[in-house]
């Protein structure tokens, strides 16, 4: 779909007309506006609703929902158009979309957000774990067998208690929590995962947006300090602002309502700068694509002065050259003459004499420029004031 599509101008054009009768009008077949619509969670008139509006029934249109925080607000246009110089034309004259509307002030937003999530009731075991959790609990079992045969510290089990069991339970909470909103988790799975590395790297693919976090043991102070455990995230939304949460303010287990909320209100955030980021981009493009039409235009029009002072000087110098030569030519036939009118002092016969004048004349012809036609192509070649 070449066209881009708000929600709300989805919204407005389903519930418009039939499917079938749109996919006529705008090219778009009505599966592909059914999908365009289930992805931006459009609601779509169902069985029967054309035909008890045609009978003049009490009908009732679905509202249009509001977003998950982080989802896309459109769909459609070309997701792979870049830019480029080869098509300055078609940036300098593109619409400039409107500025972004966002339906809910962000105080709302939060408040919804806190609705959605709910409490989130912190596991104290495994009993219940996430995907990605339960592939490091298996890479425990791997290692305790190894330990039992040989009982080094590469094979010695991570999880069975300490600061690694609190923070993959953390985790695992987290990220179940997450699961029941629809939010897709992300860390690494590999048994030989670093405990500092940036393979320790978690994250959250809430709709189209992606909140990278960390939860690490902080540095401890001094050897008798129990060991604590921190929460961070940066809210590249909002001037790279940092959120952390840490045991140092109370237990990291009793902050995982506040933090998930963060984090959606954060992919809400992250979107809406993208809107944002993304229209003043066009506008910046499309800025330089008329400067870069206006460079060309000053550009071609000093070639083509360059090309008339160019070509006005090679006219003055054919000019030139066709004065010298019609010299030459009058030169040459009135030597001729000459030559004639004193045939009888020279010793060749009349005929020779004759003959020889008669070339001489043809060579003064060749290079005459009236009658060798260069003369003509000036004329005709020459600008007309007029025209111009």
């Amino acid at each position: 779909m070449e066209r881009e599509f708000t929600r709300f101008e989805l919204y407005e054009l389903v519930w418009s007309q039939p499917m079938t009768t749109l996919s006529t009008e705008t090219g778009i077949s009505n599966v592909a506006l059914a999908k365009h619509c289930k992805k931006l969670n459009v609601p779509v008139p169902g069985r029967g609703y054309w035909a008890r509006k045609a009978a003049g029934q009490p009908i009732d249109r679905a509202a249009l929902p509001l977003r998950f925080p982080g989802a896309s607000d459109r769909t459609g246009g070309d997701p792979n158009r870049s830019y480029s110089f080869n098509r300055v034309e078609e940036y300098a004259e593109m619409v400039i979309p409107p500025e972004p509307i966002f339906e809910e002030e962000m105080p709302a937003l939060r408040q919804r957000v806190s609705k959605l999530v709910g409490r989130v009731r912190h596991a104290r075991d495994f009993q219940s774990v996430h995907s990605l959790v339960a592939k490091h609990l298996e890479h425990d079992e791997e290692r305790r067998t190894d330990y039992k045969r040989s009982p080094i510290s590469l094979y010695k089990p991570k999880y069975d208690g300490g600061i690694e069991q609190r923070r993959l339970l953390i985790i695992n909470t987290l990220f179940q929590a997450a699961a029941r909103l629809g939010c897709r988790a992300s860390m690494s799975t590999s048994r030989y995962v670093d405990y500092y590395g940036n393979d320790r790297q978690l994250g959250l693919k809430i709709a189209e947006s992606h909140v990278g976090f960390t939860i690490e043991p902080l540095k401890l102070k001094n050897r008798g300090q129990q060991e604590s455990l921190s929460l961070s995230f940066t809210r590249s939304s909002i001037g790279d602002e940092k959120s952390q949460w840490s045991d140092e303010d109370g237990r990291l287990e009793s902050k995982l309502t506040e933090i998930l909320i963060e984090m959606l209100v954060t992919a809400e955030m992250s979107y809406r700068r993208s809107l944002i980021a993304k229209r003043q981009w066009l506008i910046d493009r499309k800025a330089e694509a008329q400067a870069e039409l206006v460079r060309r235009q000053i550009q071609a029009e000093r070639k083509a002065r360059e090309r008339e002072e160019r070509l006005a000087r090679e006219r003055v110098g054919r000019l030139l050259t066709q004065a010298k030569m019609i010299e030459r030519a009058d030169r040459i036939r009135t030597y001729a003459t000459a030559i004639v009118s004193r045939a009888d002092r020279i010793n060749a016969s009349a005929e020779q004499v004759a003959r020889w004048a008669a070339w001489a004349r043809q060579e003064a012809d060749r290079i005459d420029p009236s009658l060798n036609g260069t003369l003509m192509a000036e004329i005709t070649e020459l600008p007309n004031p007029a025209a111009t």
